[in-house]
């Protein structure tokens, strides 16, 4: 067994996560577990996951399936994992997250310990301070649902060397997948989707800031900002051939070129010339300039991303 699995399943590691996981809701999967049940037990439960990892003997159930309505019309579909399950991918996240966030890029502000939609913010009007005004506003059509397992588990197997931590992703991405057939899609719901959704996406990122485009990325959703319409339109053709690279493509009725002439929104904030606005306790709050009231944003989860 490698150290990696080891200090996940440390009884202290696994306790943390049971603590997360019950903080996080109530939502059961489909053995019907609820956090009350679990904790009248819990330490018994962790013993028993620990036991059954180290006995090679732990399968994952198969995800409770719901949907939740989409601020833009239509509905979001999650993949919830059992409460056993949680705590376990829970365990995994807190020790293999810091490692794999070490490797991140600034760009990338969604799903990462102390940055926030605030930090993506901040960029952006440090970006238009610089007179990159021009905006590649950029959608990526069902992102989950269309990542590349194939491709997804050699960007894991690159990261991750202890064999019974790779034997853990690959359970939970064989109950996780959407389209079994093609072997695509990880399913939103499961603690550590936003980790390997960072991971695949880390791709484009190196790509692009290296050749220092102005790139801010939170999760799927994404700008890269320019000094005009041309270089925007340019920077639209090669993210498409990032993309296509790794088996995604834009939401072509939510991709398009733009300005902050022009206005645009991204992740609930509105940027128009050199103001922006947000909604924050159920008021609507316009800022002129770079400086301004953001302290909203700190703990804010953009729509779709709780």
């Amino acid at each position: 067994m490698g150290q990696l699995l080891d200090r996940i399943l440390d009884f202290e590691n696994m306790t943390e996560a049971w603590e997360e996981t019950r903080k996080a809701g109530e939502t059961p999967g489909v053995d019907h577990v609820s956090v009350r049940r679990f904790q009248r037990h819990w330490e018994t439960h962790l013993w028993d996951i620990i036991a059954d990892v180290r006995a090679n003997a732990y399968r994952p159930w198969p995800l409770r399936i719901i949907t939740i309505p989409k601020r833009s019309g239509g509905k979001r579909r999650l993949g919830v994992p059992t409460l056993t399950d949680r705590v376990l991918q829970r365990a995994v996240l807190q020790m293999l997250g810091p490692r794999l966030d070490r490797k991140f890029l600034s760009c990338s502000y969604g799903y990462r310990p102390k940055r926030s939609l605030f930090h993506a913010v901040a960029a952006i009007l440090k970006y238009r301070d610089r007179k990159l005004t021009w905006v590649l506003d950029a959608d990526i059509d069902s992102f989950f649902d269309s990542m590349d397992q194939p491709l997804l588990w050699t960007l894991i197997q690159k990261e991750v060397r202890d064999p019974g931590v790779l034997r853990l992703l690959q359970l939970w991405l064989e109950v996780g997948v959407v389209n079994a057939h093609q072997q695509k899609g990880v399913s939103q719901g499961m603690p550590i989707s936003p980790l390997l959704s960072n991971l695949y996406l880390h791709e484009m990122d190196w790509q692009l800031v290296r050749n220092r485009w102005a790139l801010v990325r939170y999760a799927d959703d994404f700008i890269v900002l320019t000094y005009s319409r041309t270089e925007a339109e340019r920077c639209q053709g090669i993210v498409a051939d990032i993309l296509d690279d790794l088996m995604l493509e834009f939401q072509s009725e939510k991709t398009h070129v733009t300005s902050f002439d022009e206005g645009f929104e991204f992740l609930g904030v509105f940027f128009d010339k050199d103001s922006y606005t947000y909604t924050w306790q159920d008021k609507r709050v316009q800022v002129h300039g770079s400086q301004g009231p953001l302290w909203g944003m700190w703990d804010y989860f953009p729509h779709g991303y709780e």
